[in-house]
């Protein structure tokens, strides 16, 4: 009787999930942009739903693999619903890898429409958030110029992903933006995609430099080289290629491949004087040499990797404070943070300026000490020369 009662209780509990939806009703998102509707001030929302008959071995299927479903609403939430009534599958958006947001919504704030998703059970934080620049979220959403992938929302992550290996762009996921919206003393960096021309005129998007805010409203632009400094300066730099002048011959370029790079901002007190210091160490390898040369001891060598890491330095410092100068006298936004890492090592002395901190920040005086070091020779014994 007992082992028919445990029985029982088992297949009940064992039964399956009262609330399931089957793989085959659920339209599965991998993208969506934000737009404003310029008559009624209404979202519009893009989304791009996978056609999984497209997928099918079975079948050589011509249609697009995505369906880019158009929806509008008083809010993201409710454009978000309306996809159902328009599209033949539930909205399911737990693969979703990438939000994209319009220049003319970043510039109202963005906290509004990201709620949503914040809220959302099946919103991943780890999806990335870009600001479309000069056109429409949706029209960078859906192209695929220049793409592996047949899925365009693959592509523009994995541009994002990019950044990691040559970072003149920035970066940031719905996590971190939320973070640094709600922190104090700091503000974030959003990836920038537009449209670019080749020199055959062809049109293909580009993940480049980067978007300022202050607080969640889109202040201005970082260009290339700004959101190089950004990065060293916020020790978001895992590798990168970078060329510098040659020691034997300024006219040809020597390539370093950074390594590793890791950076602190330490405030200094000192009555009422705040100060900083960015603190920058680097190191990397020399992978590739334009000048012809040939270095007959080692002592020639070393001389030469000192003369590159010198370079790298000056560099280095140079991007930072253009980045700086930008965030400082134009866009009045603390983007590395000096506020934050003051909070955090003085949170007495923050208390007393945290109200002024906008103002202040723009006059706050810093240094940057950048050390970076060459680790191995590399093609140090010489580039490879012709026989006579």
């Amino acid at each position: 009787m007992k082992k028919g009662l445990l029985l029982l209780t088992c297949l009940a509990i064992l039964s399956g999930c009262w609330d399931r939806t089957e793989l085959k009703e659920l339209g599965i998102a991998v993208g969506v942009a934000i737009d404003k509707d310029a008559d009624t001030g209404n979202y519009i929302f893009s989304s791009l739903m996978l056609r999984p008959a497209s997928f099918s071995t079975q079948s050589n299927s011509t249609t697009r693999p995505f369906e880019e479903v158009v929806t509008n609403g008083k809010t993201v939430f409710e454009a978000i619903r309306k996809v159902n009534l328009v599209f033949d599958r539930k909205g399911f958006y737990g693969h979703n890898k990438i939000i994209l947001i319009s220049e003319e919504l970043a510039k109202e704030g963005i906290l509004p429409i990201l709620d949503a998703f914040q809220r959302g059970k099946e919103f991943r934080e780890y999806v990335y958030i870009c600001i479309v620049k000069n056109a429409a979220a949706s029209e960078i959403l859906a192209s695929s110029t220049n793409a592996a992938t047949i899925l365009p929302a693959i592509h523009l992550r994995n541009l994002v992903d990019h950044t990691d290996i040559q970072f003149n762009a920035a970066k940031i996921d719905l996590l971190n933006f939320y973070k640094q919206v709600l922190a104090s003393g700091i503000n974030p960096v959003v990836g920038v995609l537009e449209f670019e021309k080749d020199r055959f005129s062809k049109k293909h998007v580009k993940i480049s430099g980067g978007g300022v805010f202050n607080k969640d409203k889109l202040v201005g632009y970082l260009n290339e080289k700004e959101t190089r400094g950004y990065r060293w300066g916020k020790g978001e730099v895992k590798t990168a290629a970078l060329s510098v002048p040659s020691p034997v011959n300024e006219e040809r370029f020597d390539t370093v491949e950074v390594k590793n790079v890791k950076s602190k901002i330490k405030p200094t007190i000192k009555g009422d004087e705040i100060s900083f210091i960015i603190s920058v160490n680097g190191e990397g390898i020399i992978a590739e040499q334009q000048s012809i040369a040939t270095f007959e001891s080692q002592t020639e060598r070393l001389d030469y990797s000192r003369k590159i890491e010198g370079k790298m330095k000056k560099i280095i410092e140079k991007e930072i404070k253009m980045a700086m100068e930008k965030a400082q006298k134009k866009l009045k936004s603390d983007i590395l943070g000096f506020g934050n890492a003051l909070n955090q090592e003085d949170p007495k002395t923050w208390n007393k300026v945290k109200k002024d901190w906008k103002e202040r920040f723009t006059e706050v005086p810093y240094t940057v000490s950048v050390n970076f070091s060459v680790k191995t020779t590399g093609l140090m014994r010489g580039p490879f020369q012709p026989r006579y």
